[in-house]
């Protein structure tokens, strides 16, 4: 018996070799290297699921920090990280496409049918030039932030309301959860108007179930009846959504930026339904940005409050900004420009915690010029550009592993004088570079403004550990961390 093992043991090394040399061979002469794995077809999917941002750096370091290629779920994957790369990458639009992604993520995760998916996509340079219209251009995006800014102070009104009723005149809540209250409700009556959140109060408990309980699920499109949750959180937001399109005639308190993409979108015949499925991801990743802007804003209070003296230095540039004297609306004229030290948190936040892809399909093969070399790249496989790697390069950020609250503040402010547009990539690039990104920014430290220059704030959990990415599925899983707030003594807020 022992001999007979020996011998099955060796023809199964023998099989895994020739797997292995054999799946490696059809590759293009300058192909960036590849990871070595031993799994067939699922290669290293299995790490790549468990913790992406882990594999990526492990993977990394064992090629010097080179591109590499790994296969993953039977596609070959090539990873860039280098900004000079990631340029070059992203020049290459006709050659290497994002739509076989996008179509993958329009079915899988907001819900379209493929013929809607399809359609979507093909009236997509229309919608798409109204959302960086209104997102991107100054006089419409103040617009939009200015609403934002008064339907915040409503929210936080709602709070000093709570404070005030409570018998030790504090609150000690979720953290989380707190974010998504404040700074998700008034972000849906910006957008979307007062009367989708009265009609349906538990929208954004449902964007948290839905993300929370079985976004993998829907991901990878597993049976309804092991995520029944998740998907029944996703039908509930995509008919509230497509109530709104429906009745756009008289829902008055909708954003013209909404109700202008509504009638572009009707004109074509697209239904309420897929315009519903449509919202939601607008809702949660793209012109609302709450995928990015409430993860973010909540790890921004967490190290803002565990950083000594942060706080007092946060709240003495607010106030040097003139913050305690302008109303709600006003508020765009700090917020972002005169408050640097936010702005810093806000990018230092994203470097740290962000765990984005930026995902490419070669549909030809294609000649990248990369910082110093070309990279062949093979038709049928997929480019991704994690930007965890790029945020943790120490070349491009020294202490990588360590939050720096000033890193991108100028050093003529006192801070380190890192750059931050060609060093990090929290909202992709290219074509594809997130139109929602300006607006992210100006909710997250509205956010955090409101609530620092209102309120005393303490972390009240008594063991805790900060999440390292800001991947909604991820934090909503993670024990809650608690914060108590109570009213500040004899200091005014935004009239």
């Amino acid at each position: 018996m022992p001999a007979i093992s020996l011998v099955f043991g060796g023809i199964s090394i023998i099989l895994l070799a020739a797997y292995r040399f054999l799946f490696r061979t059809g590759r293009l002469p300058n192909e960036p290297n590849e990871i070595p794995t031993w799994i067939p077809f699922f290669g290293h999917a299995f790490t790549f699921a468990k913790d992406k941002r882990s594999f990526y750096r492990w993977a990394s370091d064992k090629n010097h920090e080179q591109p590499f290629s790994a296969l993953i779920g039977g596609r070959k994957h090539y990873i860039f990280h280098d900004p000079a790369d990631v340029a070059a990458i992203h020049k290459q639009g006709k050659s290497l496409h994002i739509r076989g992604f996008v179509r993958f993520i329009y079915i899988s995760i907001w819900g379209f049918t493929k013929r809607d998916a399809d359609k979507m996509w093909d009236i997509k340079p229309e919608w798409h030039r109204i959302d960086t219209d209104w997102l991107l251009q100054p006089e419409k995006n103040q617009v939009i932030t200015e609403k934002y800014f008064t339907k915040l102070e409503e929210q936080l009104t709602k709070l000093d309301q709570r404070i005030e009723a409570s018998p030790n005149k504090a609150v000690n809540e979720a953290g989380l959860k707190a974010v998504v209250d404040l700074e998700g409700k008034a972000t849906v009556q910006t957008m979307y108007g007062e009367t989708t959140l009265e009609l349906n109060p538990g929208l954004l408990d449902d964007l948290t179930i839905m993300v929370r309980d079985g976004f993998w699920g829907l991901m990878f499109r597993a049976p309804k009846f092991l995520y029944r949750k998740s998907y029944d959180a996703r039908e509930r937001l995509i008919v509230a959504f497509a109530n709104l399109i429906e009745n756009i005639d008289t829902r008055k308190d909708v954003s013209t930026y909404i109700a202008e993409r509504t009638k572009y979108l009707n004109s074509h015949g697209i239904s309420p339904m897929t315009q519903g499925a449509d919202l939601l991801r607008t809702m949660f990743a793209k012109s609302s940005s709450l995928l990015n802007s409430m993860p973010t804003g909540y790890l921004a209070m967490l190290h803002i409050l565990e950083t000594p003296g942060l706080i007092d230095q946060v709240r003495d540039e607010l106030t040097a900004a003139g913050y305690q004297n302008l109303a709600p609306a006003e508020l765009v004229q700090i917020i972002p420009q005169k408050v640097p030290l936010l702005r810093s948190i806000w990018h230092e936040t994203l470097r740290m915690h962000n765990n984005s892809l930026t995902v490419r399909e070669v549909i030809a093969d294609t000649q990248v010029m990369g910082k110093d070399r070309a990279w062949g790249l093979q038709k049928g496989n997929v480019v991704t550009i994690p930007c965890g790697l790029m945020h943790f390069d120490e070349k491009l950020h020294p202490d990588p592993d360590g939050y720096h609250p000033r890193r991108f503040l100028d050093k003529d402010l006192g801070g380190e004088g890192e750059g931050h547009a060609k060093t990090t990539k929290p909202f992709g690039g290219g074509s594809t570079h997130c139109p929602g990104r300006v607006f992210a920014e100006k909710q997250m430290i509205g956010l955090v403004a409101g609530i620092l220059m209102r309120y005393d704030v303490e972390i009240t959990s008594p063991t805790y550990t900060i999440p390292m990415v800001s991947e909604f599925d991820d934090i909503a899983n993670r024990p809650p961390i608690y914060f108590r707030f109570s009213k500040r003594k004899n200091v005014g807020a935004a009239a």
